[in-house]
C-alpha cells in the first residue's frame, strides 16, 4: 500500500482537484477551499490495487478516517455486506475515530482505488489548548454530518425489511438459462428449506415484476437480454428495479469475471458477486453468508419492531413515524428525490364509538390500519397519528403517484366489509386523505404535517370520502 504524505506537496498539482471533487459532496461543501485545502494537506494519499484491504477487522492500531477519490471500496463485517463506498468525497473510518477500540469492520478495494488517509492525531485536541483549531472544529461538524445521514439511511433500510415472523423469506432467481435457474434453486432447498423462490426467465420478466412483489433476496445473471437496445439500456432497467425492493442482490453470472463489469453492477447495487464457472462450495458459502446474515439482521429489527409499534394496530407508532420523517428530510439534499405524506381520518368515527362501543371501534381502527399495511409499497411506512388518524410516509414519491396511492387507499377502505358500517351517516363506513409532497408543499417537517392536515380538514368539509392535495388547497385560494 503506497502512502504519499500530502503535507510535503504544498503544490501538489492533483491538491486542488481533490478538493473540487469532494467538495461536492454534502459533508464538504459548507467548508471554504482554503480551510478545504489546509484539512487535506494533513491527510495522507494512499494507493490501493484490487482487493487490497485497508482495514482489517480486528485492527488495533490508531484508527483513521478515510476520503474516497477514486475507486470503490466495500465495507464488511464479520463476512457480512454493510456498505459501498463509490463517490468522490464518501467517507469511511469515522466510527473507529470516536471509539477507538479493536476494528470492527474490513474495508477493501474492489477496484484499483485512491483515498486520503487522516490519521488519529488529527482528531485529538490536547487538554491545555485554551481554544479549538478551525480545522478540529470542520472534522467534528464532517464527523457529525456523517452519522446523522449514515442513522437516516439505516432507519430507510430497516423499514424496507418485513416485520414480524408470518411470512417466509422469498427469494428471486433471474436467469436465462433454466438450468443455472435449477442449480441454484437446488442449492437454495438444501440450505434454507423455509424459504420460498421466485424464478424469472429473463431480465425483462422481472423488471416487469409490479413493485408490491417483495424480495429478501435478489439472485441475477445480467447477461443481455434481446428486449433491449443495448447492455446499458439493460442495466439502468435493471438498477431502477433492483431498487425498488431494498434488498440485497447477488450477481452469478460469466460477467461478473470481468472487473469493468463488477464495477458497473456495484453502481446498480449489487452487493456480491460470483463468476461462472464456480465451484459448489462457492455458491453453498455465499448463499449461506446471505443466510445468516438475514436472520441476524431479523432477531435485531423484531426487538427494535417491539418497541417501535402501536400494540392496537400494529403499525408504527409516533415516535418511528417522527424519526422516519427526520431520515427522509435528512436525505433529501443528497439524494434530491421528492417524499410525500399521507394523512387520513376515520370518517364519522366518534358516531360509531358512540353507538357501537369502545371495543367495536378498536376493531373499525385495526381493520383501517390492516388495510393501509397491505396496500403501501416496500418501503414505505404506515403509522397511527393519535386516535383515529393515521399517516404513510412515502419515500421517493412524488405528487401525482402518491395522489394515485392516497385513492387506491380510499377505495379499499370504503370497499372493506367493517360491522354495522350501513349505520354510518353516510351509509357505509369511509376515509379521508389528505396528500402533501416534500418539498414542494413544505420546507420542514412541521410544515408538511401541516399542510397535509389542512387537506384533510377540507376533504371533511368538502363531504368526506375524498382525497384533496395540497395544490387543491392552492387552486381553492387562488
Amino acid at each position: 500500500m503506497n502512502r504519499i504524505p500530502m503535507l510535503r506537496q504544498e503544490e501538489h498539482t492533483e491538491l486542488y482537484l481533490f478538493a473540487e471533487a469532494i467538495k461536492a459532496r454534502r459533508y464538504f461543501r459548507k467548508i471554504p477551499m482554503n480551510l478545504l485545502l489546509e484539512m487535506l494537506r494533513l491527510s495522507q494519499l494512499v494507493m490501493l490495487t484490487q482487493d487490497e484491504q485497508l482495514v482489517h477487522e480486528g485492527d488495533k492500531n490508531p484508527p483513521e478516517m478515510y476520503i474516497l477519490l477514486h475507486g470503490s471500496l466495500m465495507v464488511t463485517s464479520q463476512g457480512e455486506f454493510i456498505s459501498r463506498l463509490e463517490a468522490p468525497g464518501d467517507v469511511v473510518g469515522e466510527q473507529a475515530i470516536l471509539s477507538p477500540e479493536a476494528r470492527t469492520m474490513t474495508v477493501t478495494a474492489e477496484v484499483d482505488s485512491r483515498v486520503l488517509a487522516f490519521p488519529n492525531e488529527v482528531f485529538r485536541v490536547a487538554e491545555e489548548m485554551s481554544h479549538i483549531p478551525a480545522i478540529y472544529l470542520s472534522f467534528a461538524s464532517i464527523l457529525a454530518e456523517k452519522l446523522r445521514i449514515t442513522e437516516a439511511q439505516a432507519k430507510l433500510r430497516r423499514n424496507a425489511r418485513p416485520q414480524g415472523n408470518a411470512t417466509p423469506p422469498c427469494i428471486a432467481i433471474v436467469d436465462i438459462d433454466s438450468r443455472e435457474r435449477r442449480v441454484i434453486r437446488g442449492t437454495l432447498s438444501t440450505l434454507w428449506k423455509e424459504m420460498k423462490i421466485v424464478e424469472y426467465a429473463s431480465p425483462k420478466e422481472f423488471i416487469e415484476t409490479p413493485a408490491e412483489r417483495r424480495f429478501d433476496l435478489i439472485i441475477l445473471d445480467p447477461l443481455y437480454d434481446h428486449d433491449y437496445h443495448d447492455e446499458q439500456e439493460l442495466l439502468e432497467a435493471l438498477g431502477e428495479s433492483v431498487g425498488l425492493h431494498n434488498c440485497p442482490v447477488f450477481a452469478v453470472s460469466e460477467w461478473c469475471n470481468d472487473e469493468s463489469n463488477r464495477e458497473k453492477l456495484a453502481q446498480m447495487g449489487v452487493g456480491d458477486f460470483l463468476g461462472r464457472p464456480y465451484s459448489t462450495f462457492d455458491l453453498r458459502h455465499k448463499l449461506s453468508a446471505f443466510k445468516v446474515a438475514y436472520y441476524r439482521q431479523r432477531e435485531l429489527e423484531q426487538v427494535e419492531h417491539a418497541a417501535d409499534t402501536d400494540r392496537l394496530t400494529n403499525l408504527a407508532n409516533r415516535r418511528r413515524m417522527d424519526e422516519f420523517l427526520d431520515a427522509l428530510v435528512t436525505l433529501y439534499p443528497e439524494e434530491r428525490q421528492p417524499f410525500s405524506l399521507i394523512i387520513t381520518d376515520v370518517d364519522n368515527f366518534k358516531h360509531y364509538n358512540d353507538t357501537h362501543g369502545h371495543q367495536m371501534g378498536d376493531v373499525v381502527l385495526a381493520s383501517i390500519a390492516a388495510i393501509l399495511k397491505r396496500s403501501v409499497r416496500r418501503g414505505d411506512l404506515a403509522a397511527r397519528f393519535g386516535g383515529e388518524e393515521f399517516v404513510v410516509l412515502l419515500p421517493k414519491c412524488d405528487k401525482p403517484a402518491a395522489f394515485k396511492i392516497a385513492e387506491k387507499l380510499r377505495q379499499a377502505v370504503e370497499e372493506e366489509e367493517i360491522p354495522y358500517q350501513e349505520q354510518q351517516p353516510s351509509g357505509n363506513l369511509t376515509a379521508t386523505f389528505g396528500v402533501a409532497t416534500y418539498p414542494f408543499d413544505a420546507e420542514n417537517v412541521d410544515m408538511l404535517l401541516k399542510r397535509a392536515d389542512e387537506c384533510l380538514y377540507q376533504g371533511k368539509e368538502a363531504g368526506r370520502n375524498v382525497v384533496i392535495g395540497a395544490e387543491m388547497l392552492q387552486n381553492t385560494a387562488a
